[in-house]
């Protein structure tokens, strides 16, 4: 299943006019550490290797694919549209310090801004979602940028904005109060980030930071933005698996947008997590735009084998096609094109109702 899960990913990646880049596993982590953050590099697998350098396994594809594009793909005709199936290693946070592979499958749109861009890779995130028959998912929008503009309202300095943001994730609105208040800062911008760890509906959250910031054009300008990335995914028809959460800010610190995970029933954790990081690529000495998901393959798979049989339906090897082994040619021509429309498609030499 892992195989067909990748291929179907990967075919879904393609036909949206991405190409497949392969990212070394191992790296020189003096160069790609200007792409991680505190908490990436503390989980990350380290050694020295016979020369004194100091490697990395990769722990995370999206600053591996900034520093490619940095170091190799400069000059290339932007956007350029990249996709990956790779392995990440990462060091799990206990008692152990347990070392863990995975498989990373995504996309890295490099050199588009904006709302068109943003709903292109929310698209393709759904449609891999449906090509793989899961049925009982969301993904959960925020916007990292509008979190940043009201924490700079309030006049957080940077070792207190990550102790807001954890407590924003952890949706308790009156830690934040706390911390905030505790430094001086004007209520009504208290109440604004406290409201992005409400856990109330997204259209809520953007009424209430709008009442609270409607003098804040900055501010305006980014709800803006998140309704109409709404309006869009609701009119593509996908307004069912897409919902708003301002308060939804976990992941790399690199996210300077929009930025969503992916959820389903019955798993403890993410099926996949992206967003845009307009900064992230700079930080290799190519300042562009760029955005982005991944998703896991191990979790993915893992939902499919616990989901209802109608969740995997694209995994049962495609619908049979009887063909006579005394007279051929017939069911051959129909299995053939079947597969010329893509069509899932199993030969069988018998009717499966006499089997």
């Amino acid at each position: 299943m892992r195989r067909q899960v990748t291929s179907q990913a990967m075919h879904v990646f393609a036909g949206w006019g991405y190409r497949e880049i392969q990212v070394p596993i191992l790296d020189y982590f003096d160069s790609l550490k200007e792409g991680l953050d505190e908490r990436q590099i503390a989980r990350s697998f380290r050694f020295v290797d016979r020369t004194g350098n100091l490697m990395v396994l990769q722990p995370d594809i999206t600053p591996a694919v900034a520093k490619v594009y940095a170091y190799q793909l400069q000059g290339t005709p932007l956007p350029l549209r990249l996709s990956y199936a790779n392995n990440v290693v990462r060091i799990e946070r206990s008692l152990t310090g347990e070392q863990l592979e995975s498989n990373q499958l995504g996309i890295e749109l490099i050199g588009a801004r904006g709302l068109v861009a943003d709903v292109e890779v929310l698209l393709i995130a759904l449609e891999v979602l449906e090509e793989l028959g899961l049925e009982h998912y969301q993904i959960n929008v925020a916007d990292h940028r509008t979190a940043k503009l009201l924490l700079n309202a309030t006049g957080a300095p940077g070792r207190i904005r990550e102790e807001v943001r954890r407590a924003i994730i952890a949706r308790d609105p009156d830690a934040v109060r706390e911390i905030l208040t505790g430094l001086g800062a004007r209520e009504m911008y208290v109440e604004a980030v406290a409201v992005l760890a409400e856990l109330v509906d997204g259209t809520e959250q953007l009424e209430a930071i709008r009442s609270l910031m409607s003098t804040h054009v900055k501010v305006l300008e980014r709800l803006d933005y998140l309704k109409a990335l709404e309006r869009s995914i609701e009119d593509l028809g996908y307004g069912e698996h897409v919902r708003l959460d301002l308060g939804e800010l976990g992941g790399a610190s690199y996210y300077t947008g929009l930025g969503f995970n992916v959820v389903a029933e019955g798993v403890g954790r993410e099926l996949g997590r992206g967003g845009r990081y307009d900064d992230l690529v700079g930080r290799f000495g190519a300042d562009t735009p760029a955005v982005g998901f991944s998703f896991s393959l191990e979790t993915i798979v893992e939902f499919l084998h616990s989901s209802s049989p109608s969740s995997g339906r694209r995994f049962d090897g495609g619908d049979a096609i009887y063909v006579d082994p005394s007279d051929p040619i017939k069911g051959l021509h129909v299995a053939l094109e079947r597969r010329r429309r893509d069509k899932p498609t199993r030969i069988v030499s018998r009717p499966e109702s006499s089997r």
